[in-house]
C-alpha cells in the first residue's frame, strides 16, 4: 500500500505549484477509511471532506463517525449536507453528482485543488462493464483514470484535478488493510441492494464471470487501459479544442465547435456535457451531434431529465428535473 501511494504522488513532484494540501472524499466506508489510514501514514498535509446525503436515517451517524475518526487520526474534518433530487440517472447518479458539486464548490472557497477518492480496481472493473453496457463507445469502456481534471462541472474548476490513489489495489487487498490495522468503518447496506445497477454488477454479475471466465476480469482490465491509453492524446486534443468551443460560463459556443472536425466534434460534445454533469451513449451523442448541426434556435430533446437549448448561436443545458446545486457545511 505504502509503494502504491509513493508512486502515485510522484505525480505531483514536478508540479510548479504543488498542492499544499490534498482532500480526501471520506464517506466513513472501508475504502475512504483505508485510503485516509494510508495517506495519515506517510504524514502527507490532509482535509478530510465528508458529505452527508441525508438519504437514511443512519446519516447522521456516519458523520460523527467519520468526524471522530478524523480527530483521531489529527486530521482536519469537513462535513457537507446536501439536497438530492433524483434526476435522469435515477437516486444513486443524483446523489453523485449533489457530492461533488457540493466538494466541488467548497474547494474552490477553500483554495484547494486536488480531491482524492477511493475508487480501486474492483470499482474500475464494474465502471468499465457499465459503460460497455451503456454503449458509451470505446473512450468510455477505458474507464476512470487514475489522475486527471474533474468531470462533474469541468468547465466551472479547470484547476482541479481528481485523483484515484488506490486504483490499482484490488478490494481484497483493501480489507487486508482495514483487518490489519484494526480500522473500524461504517457500513452501508444500500451497497447489497441488487436493484441498483452497479450492485448487480458487483454482487450477481462478476461473480458469475469469474466463475465461468476465471481471466476475463483481468482480460476486461487490459482491454481497458488499452482503450485508454488509445485515447488520451484524443481527449488533450478535445480539451484544447473545449477552449475554443466552450463559453467562461459553460455554454457551447456553435461555430468554432462547427469548424471543428466532426470526430472532434464528437469527443468535444462528450467533454462538454460531462463538464455539466450529464453522460450521454454513443448513439444519443451522435443523434444530438447531428441536431446541434443543423442552424436554428430551439430545444433538443434526447435524454429524459435534460435538454439542450440553442439561441443566438449558443447551446445551454436545461434540465427538465430538479438540480442539486447547493450545500451546507458543518
Amino acid at each position: 500500500m505504502r509503494a502504491l501511494l509513493e508512486g502515485f504522488l510522484s505525480n505531483f513532484k514536478h508540479d510548479e505549484s504543488p498542492p499544499a494540501c490534498f482532500v480526501v472524499a471520506y464517506s466513513g466506508g472501508v475504502d475512504s477509511t483505508v485510503l485516509l489510514h494510508a495517506l495519515r501514514a506517510l504524514h502527507m498535509p490532509l482535509h478530510a471532506v465528508h458529505v452527508n446525503h441525508r438519504l437514511q436515517p443512519q446519516a447522521n451517524d456516519w458523520e460523527l463517525h467519520c468526524e471522530t475518526q478524523c480527530q483521531k487520526l489529527g486530521v482536519p474534518f469537513t462535513a457537507l449536507r446536501v439536497d438530492v433530487h433524483q434526476g435522469s440517472d435515477g437516486l444513486e447518479g443524483a446523489a453523485r453528482l449533489a457530492r461533488y458539486r457540493a466538494i466541488f464548490e467548497w474547494m474552490k472557497l477553500q483554495g484547494h485543488t486536488v480531491l482524492l477518492c477511493a475508487h480501486h480496481l474492483d470499482d474500475q472493473l464494474e465502471t468499465v462493464l457499465l459503460q460497455l453496457f451503456r454503449g458509451s463507445g470505446l473512450r468510455g469502456v477505458g474507464g476512470m483514470r487514475a489522475l486527471g481534471p474533474v468531470g462533474v462541472d469541468r468547465h466551472l474548476h479547470p484547476e482541479l484535478r481528481l485523483g484515484r490513489p488506490l486504483l490499482a489495489c484490488s478490494k481484497a487487498d483493501i480489507l487486508n488493510y482495514a483487518r490489519e490495522h484494526q480500522l473500524g468503518h461504517v457500513v452501508d447496506l444500500s451497497n447489497e441492494d441488487i436493484t441498483l445497477r452497479r450492485n448487480w454488477v458487483r454482487h450477481e454479475l462478476l461473480p458469475s464471470l469469474a466463475e465461468h471466465f476465471p481471466q476475463g476480469p483481468k482480460a476486461l482490465l487490459q482491454l481497458a487501459a488499452h482503450f485508454q491509453a488509445h485515447y488520451s492524446n484524443e481527449d488533450a486534443r478535445a480539451d484544447e479544442a473545449a477552449q475554443q468551443a466552450v463559453g467562461s460560463t459553460g455554454e457551447l459556443l456553435l461555430e468554432p465547435w462547427l469548424a471543428l472536425d466532426e470526430s472532434v466534434q464528437l469527443t468535444t460534445l462528450r467533454h462538454w456535457l460531462l463538464g455539466q454533469g450529464v453522460r450521454c451513449g454513443k448513439l444519443k451523442l451522435l443523434e444530438l451531434a447531428r441536431q446541434l448541426r443543423i442552424r436554428k434556435g430551439g430545444v433538443r430533446q434526447v435524454n429524459k431529465g435534460w435538454a439542450v437549448k440553442v439561441s443566438k448561436g449558443l447551446a445551454r443545458l436545461q434540465y427538465t428535473l430538479q438540480k442539486d446545486t447547493g450545500f451546507e457545511q458543518q
